[in-house]
């Protein structure tokens, strides 16, 4: 059933693979779905470490860096792609699919940890397979980023963070491996599962942070629970005794080195402190549960159900739902912390939500008869699916997704022009493809699609000025300036000021063709665009071609 899902995270990708070559604007597919200006962040990482490097730098900004960053997860893949010349796309989709099956199995044998057995375990299981909220209802689906975070917040839904990204597949599996071993580890007083956990929280704290706090308040939140309910009645199996802060220890201080080690770049490097700090804020809460819809009620009942059963000894992890609810109540709750990455924290909530919820179906399939049972789990699990299938529905065939201003085609000739740089712009150089305009309603001009410069990163290895939304600092004045850059009433002192400023050295305009025109670009831009006008930047011909242009700054 793992590798059968993982199978179906395929679909739309294989689909727009399909669509590669059917126009101009079909020319190159990147093999990236939504949000794929974050897809571009991590292939210039991978691109980066394929190409030797041991840190990365963020290769969206020009600014100074001292270049101390490391993520385990692309340093492993990017090294693999430079030793054995395997694109680094195909790598990067296989270990979403390694991350998939890794998180699967891992929420399989959680479940059995904290107490399903038998169909229900199987339930549960399917449950936080394929479950997301109410976004698909007419209403909500159409208010995208001000609505249900199922329909625009990966990180909310095990299965989006599955189909879309392996760091977030390979973060779930290393939240899981450190909760399910520190249960072990309480259950057996055992030390190796403690060291397990520590070892899985090292890289977790590495290559996504953000989730060592939420791992730790779920930790420390279900023990200090456990402590006071120990004083109140009998400790079972997983209440705390005298080794239960030497097995902490143990399993706290790996990720305490790498979380540090990440603190540290926070401290001292600039450009990656503002990146922290760009805004990625969680949406009321009203949001969050109905991006679990279903899944509220039901976990409720399965509460109050296992609560119920505990208390008459059916299951054998009597702590498992409490062990759930903590988690769950933490997670969301840390979701809404006094800091600037917020919403990143809401991730992993969906699997404790789900498991319960899971519990809750199972026990109102136990009062079924006959066919209503699979009657009422096949429904139900195709309800709680629809958000996720209308999801891949919406990304299938298109050049955009979401309402970004990145493609997932580039155009055949943006594409030559990016393996020309990549082969021959010297190490070092800077590169700013200049971004597409349009005029809106009002006659002023602004920017609708960056996606070269977004793609030039991790493709060529080289630094772009502005790029990306997050990792360019104040992307928006950024951008803007390129954008004027191309307005033909614009002095050329100040094109060469900006120029000089940035240490460009080659400039790519293409926004060339009909398609990606219209009628008031047409006419701003005019039959020749402003970068062959000017001397101080030579054409390269061998680089250009009816879809993208490549310029050479010279003179200056």
């Amino acid at each position: 059933m793992a590798m059968a899902l993982t199978a179906v995270t395929f679909l739309p990708y294989l689909f727009d693979r399909s669509l590669q070559g059917a126009s101009p604007l079909y020319g190159w597919y990147s093999w990236y779905a939504f949000n794929v200006t974050d897809n571009c962040v991590y292939l210039s990482w991978m691109r980066q470490y394929a190409d030797g490097a041991w840190f990365h730098r963020n290769l969206f900004t020009t600014l100074h860096q001292s270049g101390h960053q490391i993520n385990l997860l692309f340093l492993l893949l990017g090294r693999l792609g430079g030793w054995t010349g395997l694109p680094l796309i195909l790598l990067y989709h296989a270990a979403r699919a390694v991350a998939s099956l890794a998180v699967l199995l891992l929420v399989w044998r959680l479940a059995g940890l904290v107490g399903f057995t038998g169909p229900g375990r199987r339930i549960a299981w399917s449950v936080v397979a394929v479950s997301a909220g109410l976004g698909w209802v007419p209403g909500l689906w159409e208010r995208a980023f001000a609505g249900p975070v199922d329909t625009w917040q990966p990180e909310a839904v095990t299965f989006l963070s599955l189909y879309l990204f392996p760091l977030f597949g390979v973060s779930l599996a290393l939240v899981l491996g450190i909760l399910v071993n520190l249960l072990e580890a309480e259950r057996r007083r055992s030390t190796r599962h403690a060291i397990y956990a520590g070892l899985c929280g090292f890289v977790l704290g590495n290559i996504h942070t953000y989730d060592i706090i939420t791992v730790s308040g779920v930790w420390v939140g279900f023990l200090a629970v456990e402590l006071a309910r120990s004083r109140r009645c009998r400790r079972d199996e997983f209440g705390p005794d005298r080794g239960t802060f030497a097995r902490m220890l143990v399993a706290g201080l790996p990720p305490a080195v790498s979380a540090g080690h990440m603190f540290w770049v926070y401290k001292t490097e600039t450009v990656f402190a503002q990146r922290v700090a760009v805004p990625t804020l969680t949406p009321s809460l009203v949001w969050v549960l109905l991006g679990f819809g279903l899944l509220v009620p039901l976990a409720v009942v399965g509460i109050i159900s296992a609560l119920r059963s505990s208390e008459s000894g059916e299951y054998v992890a009597t702590d498992g739902p409490l062990f759930l609810l903590v988690w769950a109540v933490v997670n969301i709750g840390m979701a809404y912390a006094p800091v600037s990455f917020q919403r990143k924290l809401l991730m992993g909530a969906h699997i404790p939500v789900a498991l319960l919820a899971g519990w809750g179906m199972a026990t109102i399939a136990r009062e079924l008869r006959g066919m209503w049972r699979p009657l009422l789990l096949a429904v139900g699990l195709i309800v709680m699916s629809l958000t996720n299938i209308r999801f891949m529905l919406r990304d299938r065939g298109g050049l955009r997704h979401g309402g970004e201003t990145v493609r997932a085609f580039l155009l055949a000739g943006e594409r030559s022009a990016i393996d020309w740089l990549r082969r021959n712009a010297e190490p070092g150089s800077v590169v700013q493809p200049l971004p597409w305009l349009a005029v809106g309603p009002d006659g002023r001009a602004g920017f609708v699609d960056t996606t070269v410069a977004c793609f030039v990163p991790g493709l060529t290895g080289h630094a772009v000025n502005a790029g990306h939304w997050g990792e360019t600092p104040d992307f928006g004045h950024a951008m803007g300036r390129w954008l004027r850059f191309l307005m033909p009433d614009t002095p050329d002192n100040w094109r060469k000021q900006l120029l000089q400023e940035t240490g460009v050295r080659y400039v790519v305009f293409s926004q060339k063709r009909a398609e990606a025109r219209d009628t008031a670009a047409d006419a701003l831009l005019g039959a020749s665009s402003v970068p062959s006008r000017v001397p101080y930047l030579r054409r390269i011909e061998q680089a250009s071609s009816e879809d993208a242009d490549v310029y050479e700054v010279v003179g200056l």
